[in-house]
């Protein structure tokens, strides 16, 4: 039981970053092609589980617990594109989530963007010199704030708001939308999961999938359900749940900054701990060094606009996650 918990805290760790827990992705995905139609939210979270589950299963039945080899495995020939995008894309993701704590202490603290991006890459670069274990233990104490802060946040606004301009949604290709956030979301999910071998079994595997699967759906549904809610006050915003703690006060703006600063923390050391899991580093040394160099390098492109990376960079991975997604069930 206890480490099919720590297996779901991984895993939804890993797909509550910034676009999630901003609501900014939710909006993006479902709230501009669903309307009023709750369908495709249950269609993501069934394909959560169903990924997360063939993951998990192979990685245990083979006894992988390396990612480069689960892929190898998994995509033959194609092994060396399919890596390639995918560090690329972790490396992207993790300068998106720079992008994102640098917009977040703009906007809640009123300061230079770079506080923000410097803070998280320091964050980061302690928590990558200690391996798998320090995902573990990060994404176990933080993640169930997040859960309870989204779900608090999103509830009241869905008590006490009132609906105004959802049926301006576009209800056309929204069950393609749900697949394209599934398939990007789990693009990097084997980078985490993979290397929690150490902790699986049958009955893990199970409890972690199915309380990961329902964690996610719930919190999707809720946080469509509160932007419905105040549709046209955050249509143009790069952090819709943000703004909706704004609106109720400065205390809840504090503390939905602090949850959606442990959000972009989590899928950050996610991203990075996926690449830098591929290097055999013979020393702790060399871990804290290749550590700090990786934090370095991604700094220069946190300057990009968050919202423009959302819309654009992560539509664009996409597409190649739906590649993924096909291999992963086939070979299955």
């Amino acid at each position: 039981m206890k480490n099919g918990i720590k297996i779901a805290f991984v895993y939804i760790g890993l797909i509550i970053g910034a676009g999630f827990a901003s609501g900014r992705e939710i909006f993006e995905y479902f709230n501009l092609h669903t309307g009023l139609n709750p369908l495709p939210i249950f269609l993501a979270a069934i394909m959560f589980g169903l990924i997360s589950y063939i993951i998990l299963n192979k990685s245990f039945r083979l006894g992988i617990s390396d990612f480069g080899e689960f892929v190898g495995v998994t995509s033959g020939r194609l092994s060396p594109f399919i890596k390639a995008v995918m560090y690329m894309f972790m490396f992207c993701g993790f300068f998106v989530m720079l992008s994102a704590s640098g917009s977040l202490f703009a906007a809640a603290f009123s300061v230079s963007r770079k506080l923000g991006t410097i803070l998280l890459a320091f964050i980061c670069f302690i928590v990558f010199s200690f391996d798998i274990k320090g995902i573990v233990a990060v994404n176990t104490v933080l993640v169930p704030f997040m859960i309870c802060g989204i779900t608090y946040l999103s509830l009241t606004s869905l008590l006490y708001g009132s609906c105004e301009a959802s049926t301006f949604a576009v209800n056309d290709n929204m069950f393609v939308s749900a697949v394209c956030y599934v398939s990007y979301n789990t693009i990097t999910a084997g980078a985490v999961l993979v290397p929690l071998y150490s902790i699986l079994s049958k009955k893990s595997i199970r409890t972690g999938v199915i309380l990961g699967t329902a964690v996610l759906g719930v919190l999707i549904f809720l946080i469509w359900g509160a932007l419905n809610v105040f549709y046209d006050k955050i249509f143009y915003s790069d952090m819709p749940l943000f703004d909706l703690a704004a609106l109720r006060g400065q205390i809840y703006k504090i503390i939905y900054a602090a949850v959606l600063f442990t959000s972009i923390c989590t899928t950050a050391v996610s991203h990075g701990f996926g690449i830098l899991s591929q290097f055999k580093f013979r020393s702790k040394k060399m871990r804290i060094l290749a550590s700090a160099v990786f934090c370095a390098l991604a700094l220069p492109f946190s300057d990009l606009n968050f919202s423009f990376l959302v819309s654009s960079l992560y539509s664009l991975f996409g597409y190649f996650g739906l590649l993924w997604l096909a291999i992963l069930i086939i070979k299955r």
